[in-house]
């Protein structure tokens, strides 16, 4: 019987499910906990604010009822409002010192508030009766100081979880940052090459030259008479002038476009170039009429070319 394989891409198959919905989880639970401390806190902030204050007023209306009728009224009560000041203010201390965490400050603000509900809870017990009103002040003063401190302790915690995941995220990255790369040394300049055409190309391809030092352009001497450049003839006294002369004409020397030029073919093509206009044509645009013409040379043999046509050895 043939067992069919579980298709890969199966949401409840395979090795990787396991770590797939574990990583589900997780990142569900980061986000419902980030959640939850994000909008939590502020409601759980202002319904402390708002039961604080509610709870304030009635207590200053009880403790005035426990002090003695024979007191003036503003003293009456002064007493149990400055007292609501004072647990009010001790509670407000106490949640910013956890921002600041600042144990000194957190644990007098502790102190303080725990002054103020101790105070009022022992009127209760001393001047209240064994009712149900009584129960409720006292329960009711022990529930906000313990929500005040357990808040208070929640946002030092977050704080410092938070200052501590960023940290560790800056150290990885330092960490990971890869190291820079060495300096490139500086490259050494090109040597110029010439290129010349291959034998069996018809066409010569473009002629690729790399840019030479820019230098002085010489100046011009023609050359003291006409060159003709032949091939040396061995001279034969036995031919006859008809034979000589049609030799001659035959071993003449005629350099052709697109093919390697020697120092003497050159030198006859830059000479023959420059001397063909008058005024004598310059380097810049003999050079440029020997590109148009399509001979082939390199720009240093064409530079020592124009030294040896313009300034011949003495």
């Amino acid at each position: 019987m043939k067992t069919l394989a579980p298709h890969p891409d199966t949401a409840d198959t395979g090795p990787d499910t396991p770590l797939l919905v574990a990583e589900m989880v997780a990142q569900q639970m980061r986000t419902t906990t980030t959640a939850i401390y994000r909008y939590i806190t502020y409601i759980s902030l202002w319904v402390l604010l708002l039961c604080s204050a509610t709870f304030a007023a009635v207590q200053v209306w009880a403790l005035r009822n426990y002090l003695p009728a024979e007191l003036p009224s503003p003293a009456a009560w002064a007493l149990p409002v400055a007292l609501q000041v004072l647990v009010l203010a001790a509670e407000l201390i106490l949640l910013s010192s956890a921002v600041t965490r600042s144990w000194a400050v957190q644990a007098t603000a502790g102190a303080v508030m725990a002054i103020g509900y101790g105070a009022e809870i022992t009127a209760h017990l001393h001047e209240g009766g064994r009712d149900l009103l009584t129960i409720t002040f006292v329960v009711m003063s022990a529930l906000l100081a313990l929500c005040w401190t357990l808040l208070a302790l929640a946002l030092r915690a977050g704080i410092t979880d938070a200052d501590a995941i960023v940290t560790r995220a800056r150290r990885t990255s330092q960490t990971q940052q890869p190291a820079p790369a060495p300096a490139e040394p500086p490259l050494a300049p090109a040597a110029e090459v010439e290129f010349a055409p291959a034998a069996t190309d018809p066409t010569p391809a473009p002629e690729v030259q790399v840019e030479a030092e820019v230098e002085a352009e010489p100046p011009f001497a023609p050359a003291p008479e006409p060159m003709l450049w032949e091939t040396p003839q061995t001279p034969d006294t036995t031919a006859d002038q008809g034979d000589t002369a049609a030799d001659t004409a035959a071993d003449t020397v005629v350099p052709e476009p697109g093919s390697p030029l020697s120092d003497i073919e050159m030198d006859a093509v830059v000479h023959m170039i420059a001397t063909e206009t008058d005024p004598p044509r310059s380097y810049r645009e003999m050079e440029t009429r020997f590109r148009e013409l399509r001979y082939v040379g390199g720009a240093a043999r064409l530079r020592e070319s124009w030294h040896r046509v313009t300034q011949p050895a003495h």
